[in-house]
């Protein structure tokens, strides 16, 4: 359970004019704010961590929203996937993350962000709502194209199989990578709902079965 996060913690949050509200537990930094974002420093050296170093555990992840709630963890989504992945025995309270797979936030900003990865900086602390990339064709050729050669990069470290539970405006940018990349893993999509899990739990022990499969 990711830290200050208590087990059977209540999370009321609700829309404001239409929009999720913005909620930033670790404090916001305004350099991380809208396009400029994309110029930052930390957020470059993220990219580059992607692309050069970051190496999955397992061959198989699980790949949920971003979330206006930051750090993503303590969002009401991620508490409630939490809860299912322990069901599952998928989830180790001992090392406080997932066991069996990854399991990645998919950003606007940052592209690809693990779960055990998402409380620090620069994750924890931006501000980018997907329509700021949808709606700017250079913003989202580039996260787009970026984030083609991220996850061809993973397939190429071992990642092999993904269960996919996101909404459609993340969806459109994790399928435009999809059609820039030459490789890319196997796909379930799961239908997106922050009310209810249809069909996430049979996708995730599929995996599961996967997973024997590969290792």
């Amino acid at each position: 359970m990711a830290a200050g996060i208590r087990r059977g913690e209540k999370y009321v949050v609700r829309k404001v004019n239409g929009r999720w509200p913005a909620k930033h537990t670790a404090g916001l930094d305004p350099a991380l704010v809208g396009p400029r974002a994309f110029e930052h420093p930390a957020v470059r050296a993220w990219w580059e961590w992607l692309r050069k170093e970051y190496r999955p555990q397992y061959p198989v992840a699980l790949i949920t929203p971003c979330s206006s709630v930051k750090p993503y963890t303590r969002s009401p989504t991620s508490r409630k996937i939490r809860g299912l992945l322990r069901r599952l025995g998928l989830w180790s309270d001992a090392s406080n993350q997932p066991i069996g797979l990854e399991w990645l936030y998919l950003s606007d900003l940052l592209l690809l962000v693990p779960y055990e990865r998402a409380e620090g900086y620069p994750a924890c602390c931006y501000e980018v709502p997907p329509e700021v990339v949808l709606c700017s064709p250079a913003l989202r050729s580039l996260v787009t194209s970026l984030l083609a050669e991220v996850v061809e990069r993973l397939y190429e470290r071992g990642l092999r199989r993904v269960v996919l539970f996101l909404p459609k405006k993340h969806l459109r940018l994790w399928n435009g990578a999809r059609k820039r990349a030459v490789k890319w893993p196997s796909e379930t999509v799961t239908k997106y709902s922050i009310f209810r899990f249809d069909g996430l739990p049979q996708a995730l022990s599929q995996l599961q079965g996967a997973l024997q499969e590969l290792l």
